[in-house]
């Protein structure tokens, strides 16, 4: 006799068995995979002094703090010219030297005379003690020793006008003359520039100084930019103001010094300008930040902008105070310079979320 199965098939039989699993575990709780929470594509800016309000800008002309324009004192053929434009000097060094035969002669002739004026007048004093000469006599002979010593001082500047040597260390910046050129006095002929360092000048309105108040000291994180390096910071120090102002400007000129760095060339005369913190915001204690509006949040009668913490990335509220409205931006005030913030979509943040920079290849 054949016992009939219970169950026709295979797929009836594994369907009773996940309906018996299913029963006996009804009462345990399910465990849902959370996994890794989403990193949020986010426009992200860096704060810092190009888009702060507490900074101002003016034009700066770029001056030498030594600078010397070297001329010969007297006149000559130019035998000798030992440097070239760019060239690097030592103090003392010879730069250019005149034909000196004319004026080596001069000097012999003027000691030879000092000599024999100097041997009359000598002689004239001890025959004077001996009334063996009228004091008419030793009058004359006394002009005589002072005329010729004299000439010779004058011949032994001469000749050492003849020569320029280098005033300090520093570098040729300009050659003016040439190898047998017929040399006048006090024509330039040899511009150097000192390795002591660099300024920058700057004009500033009476506006600004009068608003800003009286200042127990100048910021410090004052820095120049020049037109040729736009990228690139480099900080002066302030070291001295004009008190008068220029009549018809009515601006005060300000002076900052700074060391170029070794990888570029600055020169006098180059395109700059100098970034100093506004003296106004400075007086009333307020350090305004410009930022986009899209960047804050209102939270009851508090804004907030998200900050970027750029070890992990993740979010935070940071509640900041609009000092002034400009169109699009805001003046703000509790930020520090450095700080990243996102400046859009930030309805969409939340505290300790991940960000990442957006891009439109996204």
């Amino acid at each position: 006799m054949q016992i009939k199965s219970l169950f026709p098939n295979r797929l009836s039989l594994m369907m009773v068995v996940v309906f018996f699993l299913a029963a006996c575990d009804s009462g345990a709780p399910l465990v849902e995979d959370k996994g890794e929470p989403p990193v949020r594509p986010a426009k992200l800016i860096k704060v810092d002094s190009t888009n702060s309000k507490a900074f101002l800008n003016y034009p700066a002309v770029i001056q030498s703090q030594q600078l010397s324009v070297l001329s010969f004192e007297v006149s000559g053929k130019l035998k000798e010219l030992s440097v070239v434009e760019a060239q690097q000097v030592k103090k003392g060094e010879v730069l250019a030297r005149l034909d000196q035969r004319d004026l080596q002669a001069k000097l012999t002739s003027a000691r030879a005379e000092f000599k024999n004026a100097e041997e009359e007048y000598q002689r004239a004093q001890r025959l004077i003690e001996q009334d063996a000469i009228s004091k008419s006599k030793v009058e004359v002979r006394k002009s005589k020793f002072d005329v010729s010593k004299a000439k010779l001082e004058t011949a032994q500047k001469a000749l050492q006008d003849s020569v320029l040597m280098a005033p300090f260390d520093g570098a040729i910046a300009k050659v003016s003359i040439k190898k047998r050129q017929i040399i006048q006095p006090g024509k330039p002929a040899i511009t150097i520039l000192g390795n002591a360092g660099l300024e920058a000048v700057i004009n500033i309105p009476s506006s600004i100084i009068v608003q800003g108040g009286k200042q127990e000291k100048l910021p410090t994180d004052s820095y120049v930019v020049l037109s040729a390096a736009p990228d690139r910071r480099i900080p002066v120090t302030f070291t001295e103001a004009a008190l008068e102002a220029d009549a018809a400007t009515q601006t005060y000129e300000i002076t900052f010094i700074f060391d170029a760095p070794k990888d570029l060339v600055i020169l006098p005369g180059m395109n700059a300008s100098v970034w100093i913190r506004d003296p106004r915001q400075s007086a009333t204690g307020t350090n305004e930040i410009t930022i986009p509006l899209t960047a804050i949040m209102t939270e009851g009668e508090q804004k907030y902008v998200w900050v970027v913490d750029d070890q992990d990335m993740t979010v935070s509220k940071r509640v900041i105070v609009v000092e002034s409205d400009v169109g699009s931006t805001l003046g703000v005030t509790g930020l520090n310079s450095g700080e990243t913030i996102v400046s859009a979509g930030v309805s969409s943040l939340s505290v300790g979320m991940k960000v990442r920079p957006w891009s439109k290849n996204q």
